[in-house]
């Protein structure tokens, strides 16, 4: 059932007190502008995932979007269609993390031909060790935990410890390209770890 919010600052009181499984954000509202309402989001205890619809299409807007904690963006016009299929990606992405959560012992993340077992930070690519490096199990730990959703070549560097050997966040792009040599059944076409491109990279949610 969705709620209706005016403005931003309803927003950031309906969220509080409220129990929400998607937040659908505009990027200009009253009061308090979409960017703050979603940094106020992603500030609170609880993962909530959000889709930012707005008519700024630019590039610099999205980045920044995203940056802050946006999991989607999408850009008026749009179909119905379009913003369901994100909605049930966007929920399917929430109900394996739960699963996650709540599952004890062992946590194992299983896509088609690709296991990562979390705790004992192993992957097995149809069965075998690829034998990656503590970055590279990091990087991919990171994605598979959040399959569909973007990150920054920045945050990538910054979540995963990678430090910047030219002086820019492109270090990154180095370890994916090692990552996938080794995880990915062709490496001339990615299955698993996508580019989003002129921002940075996400995990595909197609075996969610």
């Amino acid at each position: 059932e969705p709620t209706r919010a005016e403005d931003g600052r309803e927003t950031n009181q309906l969220y509080d007190q409220g129990n929400f499984d998607l937040v659908n954000l505009d990027l200009i509202l009253r009061h308090v502008e979409g960017m703050e309402v979603c940094r106020h989001i992603r500030n609170s205890e609880r993962y909530v995932p959000v889709m930012m619809l707005t008519a700024k299409g630019e590039d610099a807007h999205k980045v920044a979007g995203l940056e802050i904690g946006a999991d989607d963006y999408v850009t008026k016009p749009f179909s119905v269609a379009e913003l369901v299929a994100r909605v049930k990606a966007l929920g399917r992405r929430v109900e394996m993390l739960s699963r996650l959560q709540d599952s004890p012992g062992e946590k194992v993340l299983t896509f088609d031909g690709l296991e990562v077992q979390v705790e004992k930070r192993i992957a097995l690519r149809d069965g075998v060790d690829v034998e990656l490096t503590q970055k590279e199990f990091e990087i991919l730990r990171i994605l598979a935990m959040t399959p569909g959703r973007p990150y920054s070549r920045r945050t990538l560097c910054e979540r995963a410890g990678v430090e910047s050997f030219d002086g820019t966040d492109r270090t990154i792009d180095t370890h994916i390209k090692r990552l996938r040599a080794k995880i990915e059944p062709d490496r001339n076409r990615a299955m698993y770890v996508l580019t989003v491109w002129g921002f940075g990279y996400k995990f595909t949610d197609k075996f969610c």
